[in-house]
């Protein structure tokens, strides 16, 4: 299991994010979304079997009226991320 979440702006009209929102609700890869004030109107969670799902569920997760979108994927721990985010001064 994938997870990962994406922040979506649809032209600050909280009714427009309300109602998108909504609609990404009744995806079923979509934990949940909902309007949000801030940099982004949408948030929404999602969850996929494998990397390669989540790519392709995620041209899905584009509504209608969304004019940008940003994806925060989870970074699988297992053996192949052991040493992300390691650096020359890491332990």
């Amino acid at each position: 299991m994938i997870r990962a979440v994406m922040l979506f702006r649809s032209g600050g009209r909280v009714p427009k994010a309300v109602s998108l929102a909504k609609k990404l609700r009744g995806l079923s890869f979509v934990t949940d979304a909902y309007a949000v004030f801030g940099r982004f109107d949408i948030v929404a969670f999602l969850e996929a079997e494998n990397e390669s799902q989540l790519y392709k569920l995620l041209s899905e997760a584009t509504l209608e009226g969304v004019m940008t979108s940003e994806t925060l994927t989870e970074v699988v721990s297992d053996e192949r991320s052991r040493d992300y985010g390691k650096g020359p001064f890491s332990n």
